[in-house]
């Protein structure tokens, strides 16, 4: 992008767009995280009282801030059907010959999604990293498929959604993850024991994990063999000489929880849209009974999302009409898999509404005041990176330009739109300094002192303000030309 063009947007947006002169101050901010993340809403989780009472409360601060109901169907809600499934029993057998090993819970751990899982003398197939295109030719009908983990950075992790949508349509009854030699074998059983699904499942019925050192006893071989089997180009899945027993039963919980979504509409362009995105929910009541403090809050993670999302809305509601559309989804289950995101970006594939960019945003209140622009996904939509780095300068934000941040595009909501070709950034100075980030989340993420009372969000109001600027200018089609 040359620098003629760049200051001629920047140019535009000042004599244009009255939006610099309006100011979304931290107290506004404070008002709705000082709600969200209160232990009255216990954590906000979907599917539990708390989460209930963040779905209201945000319906209800769209439709006063002057949106229109924006759901697929026209309505506030767009509900999305789960199960959160909770194992109960497991017990898992190996044999080979006449020689039976009995897995303990120090060596495997898992889940079916069945009220009872019985899986007999199932041959055991090792298919590597699980990559659908590793599986070719394997023959995993009535099979348990075995992956390994952590493998080496030049091969790619494999989405786990891809990995088990693939076992599931080559016909295998499970699968199980050999886990990384390092990794803590509590907190990798704890992950295998629960799972929540929207919809059908596209899963094996059973999915485990079992630590490095019982690799030879499903395979024969080492981890650090198969590790570096899996990763080679030539790699084929073979079958090992044993078989394995499994039986399984749990827990399911079925609920539904929704996606809120709010709009403006375009004038000109109403099919055309920017949709803004930030996720309500949190992880809830998150330790056990006696523990001094049980209630993950959630205030940066995402109630500061979920406040820049509502007083955008404010901002850009009271403004003049956009050519295009401009929408604002407050996504649920985003902690429990993109579920919520997920789900808007499959609903709205089908509909005439074109979704021209996704601007997501999580997690703004963990910098102070007068940090760079960063962005997930720099450099990969160059008219959009132009846009972001422009506008911000415009409002007298500086820019971060490198790439660090794209360690997190499949961690956020974004990744549910960025994956079905509609381009999708986050933009934000929580992401301009990888070590502040690596602090928050080697910290109080997903713990309970992420409350109101260790939160800073002066960053957060500079972010709000950007995305004002931001949708504004992705919604005008002559500075942001989409086709």
């Amino acid at each position: 992008m040359t620098l003629r063009p760049i200051l001629g947007l920047a140019v535009l947006l000042f004599s244009t767009t009255p939006a610099f002169a309006q100011s979304i101050s931290p107290k506004m901010l404070r008002d709705h995280v000082a709600i969200l993340a209160s232990d009255a809403y216990e954590g906000r989780e979907p599917g539990t009282p708390g989460g209930d009472r963040a779905e209201a409360y945000v319906l209800q601060a769209f439709a006063d801030a002057g949106l229109k109901p924006g759901a697929p169907d026209g309505r506030w809600r767009q509900e999305v059907a789960m199960a959160d499934h909770k194992a109960a029993t497991l017990t898992a057998v190996v044999r080979q010959g006449s020689r039976e090993t009995t897995l303990t819970a120090q060596q495997i751990a898992g889940l079916g999604l069945s009220t009872t899982t019985t899986i007999r003398r199932a041959p055991l197939v090792f298919v590597g990293r699980g990559a659908p295109d590793q599986m070719q030719g394997a023959k995993l009908n009535g099979a348990v498929a075995v992956v390994i983990g952590g493998t080496a950075p030049d091969a790619p992790a494999v989405p786990t959604a891809d990995r088990n949508a693939a076992l599931l349509a080559a016909g295998a009854l499970g699968v199980l993850l050999i886990a990384p030699a390092q990794a803590p074998w509590t907190d990798i059983a704890h992950g295998y024991s629960t799972a929540t699904i929207a919809g059908t499942p596209r899963r094996p019925d059973f999915s485990g994990v079992v630590p490095a050192s019982v690799a030879e006893t499903l395979l024969g071989r080492s981890a650090a063999d198969l590790r570096k089997a899996a990763i080679a180009p030539d790699f084929r899945p073979f079958r090992a000489k044993a078989t394995i027993d499994i039986a399984a039963t749990g827990i399911t919980r079925r609920y539904t929880t929704a996606n809120i979504v709010g709009m403006i509409p375009g004038t000109t362009r109403p099919n055309e849209a920017v949709l803004l995105s930030a996720h309500w929910d949190h992880i809830g009541i998150c330790r056990p009974e006696g523990a001094p403090d049980r209630i993950c809050n959630g205030a940066a993670d995402n109630a500061s999302g979920t406040a820049i999302l509502i007083e955008v809305a404010k901002v850009l509601a009271k403004g003049p009409r956009p050519a295009r559309s401009i929408y604002f989804v407050a996504t649920t289950a985003e902690e429990k898999g993109l579920i919520g995101a997920d789900a808007y970006a499959a609903a709205i594939a089908d509909t005439p509404l074109k979704v021209v960019a996704n601007l997501n945003i999580d997690t703004a209140a963990i910098v102070p005041t007068g940090m760079p622009v960063a962005m997930v996904g720099r450099g990969n939509y160059p008219r959009i990176d132009a846009i972001v780095d422009a506008t911000a300068r415009a409002i007298g934000r500086k820019v971060d330009t490198d790439t660090e941040a794209n360690i997190m595009i499949k961690r956020q909501d974004g990744w549910a739109f960025g994956k079905r070709g509609i381009p999708a950034v986050m933009a934000t100075g929580s992401v301009s300094d990888m070590k502040r980030l690596f602090a928050y989340l080697d910290g109080p993420y997903h713990k309970p002192n992420d409350d109101l009372a260790h939160i800073d969000l002066s960053g957060a109001a500079e972010d709000a303000d950007l995305h004002v600027a931001l949708a504004r200018a992705l919604a005008d089609p002559i500075r942001y030309p989409a086709n």
